[in-house]
């Protein structure tokens, strides 16, 4: 499975990747996969796995699309206007509940 490494968020929702174990289907597969990490040829499995869709997996495609996910997010969240509760002035300001002259 590839995962795009650029999260749309938030001018929108990134789709849900649902794991789950595998079924009928994906036994084939996996029973490959598990035959290359027997021989211990890791590289090849992973690739495997990469060039398809029925499997979902943890590798590193997932782990550097949730990076790139929460980098965009934390960019996203710092470039909030910071809000302070409390007015510093010597006349009195038009202040709303839960906010503070001092």
């Amino acid at each position: 499975m590839q995962y795009p490494y650029v999260s749309i968020y938030p001018e929108g929702i990134d789709d849900r990747t649902y794991f789950c174990d595998i079924d009928l289907k994906g036994q084939p597969l996996m029973d490959a996969y598990h035959s290359l990490i027997d021989e211990r040829r890791y590289t090849d499995a992973s690739i495997l796995l990469s060039q398809q869709n029925e499997v979902h997996h943890y590798s590193a495609d997932l782990m550097n699309y949730l990076e790139a996910k929460v980098k965009n997010t934390q960019e996203y969240i710092s470039n909030w206007e910071k809000y302070s509760p409390h007015h510093l002035s010597n006349a009195e300001p038009n202040i709303n509940i839960n906010e503070f002259w001092i």
